[in-house]
């Protein structure tokens, strides 16, 4: 059903929600909406006051960020195995608004999101506020990333050291895993009115919350990880507002304009554990040896393991000492009709804005059904998080987007 996060026209019922009247189905930035599985209860007072528990099953999470600590081992003969110390990144993870396809069964909900609202119809107007309890989970995996320079040739005088608490493991492991929750959530409320004689809807939306920004349309990150691998929740805000005009009977034209916010949540002190094999190379040339192609003498190398420890990265979501000097440069294509990827461009998403403006001409509507031709424009407008050592000095370099989008609809409704 639709999530009780989702403005009323009137009171709390199924099929009263309101929808903006966009073409485009993704609605518009700012709109609060989920289309999920849920349970919901609803009083209703004199068709004057209405209040409603839901207990609603989302896919969370929306990851976003970067520079997480990782351990990667190359083996001698180039495989290379990689751990995380974070269950986060499974499948069923990334879900938002229910869009992401998950073939695998898993998901790492502990809870349903649990959603309090009441609705006030005064008689003039509709007005809500409503709350959201959202509980997240993640596996951390604290042996995950260890590893030591001693092994290193020539060995350091001081080998570098990256243990796993008391047990001091330096093999990657599952010892001492342990489920690491956090309890998010987020405050909204609305206002709308009719006025000149009902032709004309006004209304207003906000929101804000920790951890929900999957209840909008713009699916900004609303969690990334800290160095030891546990959940860092991002804060995260969304309004909009809102003109709808019923001209006519059969013309309606609307316009929109709505943001959305996340937060800086940004860290230092990610690990960084790169382990490489290099296999042993026989000698050549010598006495008692194979001769060496092309003549002359190769000393045998016995197998070596170089390992590089770093426990300073940065990281997690609109970090001030990312770089984004190369945000400006277009990259050559890396095939035909295949864009080549940005380097040094990590710009994480700070502000989503969209204005649209459109209409719905109805040419028919009857016992055999609605015809109806529209027309969308959008303006969206994308602003990131400054870099490059944005809050130490540099180039403080914030990237932006801008797209306009036009759409047409030519519809058939059913009777």
């Amino acid at each position: 059903m639709w999530s009780l996060a989702t403005e009323d026209k009137k009171g709390i019922a199924n099929l009263q929600e309101w929808i903006p009247l966009t073409v485009d189905s993704q609605y518009v930035v700012g709109f609060n909406w989920e289309r999920q599985y849920g349970a919901r209860v609803v009083k209703n007072f004199s068709d004057k006051f209405a209040l409603a528990l839901a207990a609603e099953n989302p896919e969370q999470t929306t990851i976003g960020g970067r520079g997480f600590s990782t351990y990667t081992n190359t083996s001698a003969t180039g495989v290379v195995t990689t751990y995380q110390n974070s269950f986060v990144f499974a499948p069923g993870a990334g879900g938002g608004l229910l869009n992401f396809s998950d073939t695998t069964g898993y998901s790492l909900n502990k809870t349903p999101d649990f959603i309090l609202k009441a609705a006030l119809d005064p008689g003039f107007g509709h007005y809500e506020v409503f709350g959201i309890v959202s509980t997240f989970t993640n596996r951390v995996y604290p042996c995950a990333v260890v590893g030591t320079t001693a092994k290193n040739f020539p060995t350091p005088a001081t080998p570098a050291v990256l243990g796993c608490g008391p047990s001091t493991s330096l093999s990657p492991s599952t010892a001492g895993a342990y489920s690491d929750i956090r309890p998010g959530g987020a405050i909204g409320a609305s206002a709308a009115a009719p006025l000149f004689s009902k032709k004309v809807d006004v209304g207003i939306k906000a929101m804000y919350g920790d951890g929900t920004n999957r209840y909008s349309s713009g699916q900004l990150a609303e969690a990334t990880l800290r160095p030891d691998g546990t959940i860092a929740l991002i804060h995260g805000a969304n309004w909009l507002g809102r003109i709808e005009w019923h001209a006519t009977p059969k013309l309606d034209l609307y316009a929109y304009i709505g943001g959305e916010y996340a937060a800086r949540t940004a860290y230092k002190g990610y690990q960084s554990v790169k382990v490489t094999n290099t296999p042993a190379i026989p000698g050549c040339g010598a006495v008692g040896q194979q001769p060496c192609p092309g003549g002359g003498i190769q000393p045998s190398y016995p197998a070596l393991v170089t390992t590089t420890i770093s426990t300073t990265g940065i990281g997690g979501y609109g970090s001030p000492f990312a770089t984004n000097t190369g945000c400006a440069i277009e990259a050559l294509p890396s095939a035909t009709g295949t864009p080549g990827s940005s380097s040094n461009c990590a710009g994480d998403t700070r502000y989503l804005s969209e204005s649209t403006i459109g209409f719905w001409y109805k040419f028919y509507q009857g016992e055999k059904g609605r015809v109806q031709f529209g027309m969308q424009y959008s303006y969206l407008y994308k602003n990131t998080w400054s870099g490059n050592g944005g809050l130490t000095g540099g180039a403080n370099l914030s990237p932006h987007a801008v797209d306009n989008m036009i759409w047409t609809s030519f519809r058939y409704y059913l009777p």
